[in-house]
């Protein structure tokens, strides 16, 4: 089964996401703590994380280490077009607001990457 750490701060979303990737049956994890983050790598052990674009810095981070490089970005961004998202080094960028398809879409493309 795959595993799918969400970094945001709209955890009411992210609510909603969790349950429809559930029922999905992935195994999901959500955050809106960048100090979590370490420790639910470490613990969770994700194949793909999914990212809002204000958690950037985190993201970075992430793509700068040698033990967390290699797990998939998936960036969700209202800012698509801006300066931010072409700096980042991220695996794929879905726009906000998306629809669920496109979404799933970009999902199994980045896991099958990862596996």
């Amino acid at each position: 089964m795959d595993k799918i750490l969400m970094l945001n701060n709209d955890l009411d979303t992210m609510g909603l996401l969790k349950t429809w990737l559930e029922a999905k049956t992935y195994q999901v994890q959500i955050t809106s703590s960048r100090r979590e983050v370490p420790q639910l790598i470490h613990d969770f052990k994700p194949s793909l994380i999914i990212a809002d674009i204000i958690q950037n810095q985190v993201v970075q981070d992430l793509k700068e280490n040698e033990k967390t490089r290699n797990i998939p970005i998936l960036l969700m961004s209202g800012y698509t077009k801006g300066q931010e998202v072409i700096n980042l080094n991220v695996d794929d960028v879905i726009e906000k607001p998306f629809n669920l398809p496109l979404f799933e879409y970009k999902l199994q493309k980045l896991l099958k990457k990862a596996s």
